[in-house]
């Protein structure tokens, strides 16, 4: 049957965490992926026989991806999909495969970013050299134990790697209700949520209402510019104007202080860790709630560089609020 004319079975849209790329802190921290997959198979076969013997097994298709994309940890998008599409081709009865490996969230205002491969059986037997580029490379990170075989281990097993990200909370807005709502969506999506006391703080730079302000410490299972997007479109909800001038009143303010130790700057003004850690209002529930934590940039606990601070001896004032 030729291939351009050949009936079709299709995954759409499965997703699938897994280490990817580049950049150290993606070394750290699973990301998610999705796969559409179409693959080239004669379905006058089992449409005839009306046989599941006969047909293309997409389940199996599908937990054979899961299981090696999940335990995959590659530079590279482009590699992940050729390996992918090599495993289809190799252990499937499939001679044609059109492979979409998407990034959700890799590039900032972008759904998702990636590639679109198409591979026959016959075209790779004819590609020697293709084949051998395709074995495992080595990756240039820490050493770690032999993975297990991927079959033995269930694609339902799999557990999400995590990276702990300390959080800036701030309103000056209804702020005792908008700081719990804040950290009950926290929680929903991140399971427990560490939190420091709440202080009171005085606007700065405009005259408005106090602000109050403490830290929240999540687990997160995406990387940080993806955590970045999720934390702003929980700002809107909470009826934050991103077209808010820098200084003005503020139904909630959340940002990213550390993501782990990663040093990092990104695209606008994203950085790690974030130049607000010069606040009192930030650095003291910091020191609260962290206090052995070391600045990966200044290579200092929390609470020696909260010992330093101008304000050590005058912190912003307590309050009794339980988030």
């Amino acid at each position: 049957m030729d291939r351009r004319t050949a009936d079709k079975v299709f995954i759409e849209g499965l997703e699938i965490e897994a280490l990817i790329g580049i950049y150290d802190w993606e070394r750290r921290v699973r990301q998610p992926l999705q796969i559409d997959v179409e693959m080239a198979f004669d379905n006058r076969v089992p449409a005839a026989s009306d046989a599941i013997a006969d047909t293309l097994d997409y389940k199996a298709v599908s937990k054979r991806l899961i299981a090696f994309v999940s335990q995959s940890a590659f530079g590279l998008v482009e590699t992940l999909a050729e390996r992918c599409a090599a495993l289809i081709l190799d252990e499937f009865a499939v001679s044609h495969v059109r492979l979409k490996l998407s990034k959700p969230g890799a590039v900032r205002g972008a759904r998702a970013v990636g590639v679109v491969i198409e591979r026959t059986r016959v075209a790779r037997t004819a590609m020697p050299a293709l084949d051998a580029a395709m074995k495992p490379a080595s990756v240039t990170t820490s050493p770690r134990p032999p993975r297990p075989a991927a079959k033995s281990k269930p694609a339902s097993k799999f557990q999400a790697a995590t990276c702990p990200a300390y959080l800036s909370l701030g309103s000056n807005i209804d702020a005792g209700v908008n700081l719990r709502k804040a950290v009950a969506a926290l929680r929903q999506r991140f399971g427990e949520v560490t939190v420091s006391p709440v202080y009171r703080t005085p606007a700065h730079g405009f005259t408005g209402p106090d602000f109050l302000n403490a830290i929240a410490i999540i687990e997160s299972d995406i990387h940080p510019f993806a955590l970045n997007d999720w934390l702003h479109d929980l700002e809107l909800k909470q009826g934050r104007d991103r077209r808010d001038a820098s200084y003005s009143d503020r139904p909630l303010d959340v940002d990213i202080i550390y993501f782990g130790d990663l040093v990092l700057e990104g695209p606008g003004d994203f950085q790690l860790p974030r130049p607000e850690l010069h606040h009192a209002y930030v650095l003291k529930p910091l020191a609260d709630v962290a206090p052995d934590f070391v600045d990966p940039v200044r290579n200092m606990t929390l609470a020696r560089l909260w010992a330093a601070h101008p304000q050590a001896a005058t912190p912003p004032r307590r309050i009794d609020l339980v988030l």
